[in-house]
């Protein structure tokens, strides 16, 4: 038997134990890079679905980000298998208080070798995307983000004053708060397309969403993921936020997009965004739906999003189910109906209008009412 594949498998083995020194470590790790592959193929498959209605027919480039997202959700359910997510909670408890060393070992390497597969697959779209999508693309400043064209005066009014903000520099932090479901992150992130072209403003601009399970390490992590820094497992949090800091103030001037924070223990000096400090040109951007985070947040401009007006909630209804002219009129109000039932809320629009796309039988309008009214 040769046992020179062995030795290597045993270093490659010690490394990995060296670098994620425990299983709640690595774990934690490869939770935050699945949740950022899932909303990174979640903001493409929302283009392709914009792009598909627009011109009507697959572009070669759409059909390569079709099938990236497409291997991207299948490496995200073998993130959610190797962790258990898909399994009840009591029987996953059970599972991790009874796992032995050597299974926490096995399982490390393979939280270790998926860790870099989930990175090699988030690379590969980047490459798709820096292709313009269109003029407006900012050179080497990071990438625009996908997402559907903006719709509305709610949302035209809301951007206009976050621009004029950013644009300013007596605020250095900015909330975007309202319900979910609103249009935060759609918002923010046509706030971040709309930066990119401030070459002059901004040396960096930077998008990271909060990992589902909030903590401030798994928040320091998905920001060190996106400005090539690193940081240590052992470290404690505010040798971390220490890293983190002077890596952030080498960018020069930046943005910072922060989506979904969630949890009203958030404390950005914590986790090692001092903006704005004295002198400095930087901004932080987040959203967040917990009114506890909007209260606390004192030295933040907030700025909160309302619900639509009936009138655009049926615009945005017909327009994205590319309704429009004399099929609407024959509809007969009913998706006015629908959207009245949304409360205005966009994000229950869009649902709905993404199941009636192209849908110009009145009976299948009456039948969706219908169902909306038991649900």
């Amino acid at each position: 038997m040769n046992s020179f594949p062995v030795l290597l498998d045993t270093v490659s083995f010690l490394d990995i134990l060296i670098k994620a020194e425990s299983f709640v470590d690595g774990k934690r790790i490869l939770e935050g890079k699945a949740d950022y592959l899932r909303a990174k193929i979640e903001d493409v498959e929302g283009a392709l679905f914009s792009a598909s209605i627009q011109h009507g027919k697959k572009r070669k480039r759409d059909e390569d980000l079709f099938f990236w997202a497409t291997k991207g959700r299948e490496l995200v359910q073998v993130a959610r298998s190797l962790l258990g997510h898909d399994g009840p909670e009591k029987k996953r408890k059970v599972e991790e208080q009874s796992i032995s060393y050597l299974q926490a070992c096995a399982k490390l390497v393979k939280f270790h070798k998926l860790m870099k597969t989930l990175s090699d697959h988030e690379e590969e779209v980047d490459v798709l995307l820096s292709c313009p999508i269109s003029d407006e693309q900012g050179p080497g400043r990071g990438n625009f983000i996908p997402v559907r064209e903006l719709f509305g005066h709610v949302a035209s009014d809301s951007l206009e004053q976050l621009l004029a903000l950013l644009r300013g520099v007596e605020i250095g932090r900015i909330a975007i708060h309202g319900e979910i479901g609103i249009g935060k992150t759609f918002l923010m992130k046509h706030l971040h397309n709309s930066v990119l072209k401030w070459e002059e403003r901004f040396d960096c601009v930077i998008w990271v969403t909060c990992p589902h399970q909030f903590s401030i390490e798994g928040v320091q992590d998905a920001i060190a993921a996106a400005v090539k820094c690193e940081l240590c497992s052992d470290d404690d949090v505010n040798k971390r936020a220490e890293i983190l800091s002077d890596t952030l103030s080498g960018l020069g001037s930046f943005v910072l997009f922060l989506d979904d924070v969630p949890e009203s223990q958030f404390c950005p000096v914590e986790i090692g965004i001092l903006v704005p400090a004295e002198g400095s040109k930087s901004k932080l951007v987040l959203t967040t739906r917990s009114a506890l985070v909007s209260e606390k947040l004192g030295c933040f401009r907030k700025v909160h999003l309302d619900r639509l007006s009936d009138e655009e909630a049926c615009e945005l209804l017909l327009n994205e189910a590319g309704i429009s002219g004399r099929s609407a009129s024959l509809l007969k109000g009913i998706p006015n109906l629908l959207a009245k039932k949304c409360c205005g809320v966009p994000l229950m629009i869009t649902d709905i209008a993404t199941r009636m796309c192209g849908i110009d039988d009145i009976r299948e309008w009456r039948n969706a009412l219908f169902e909306f009214g038991k649900s």
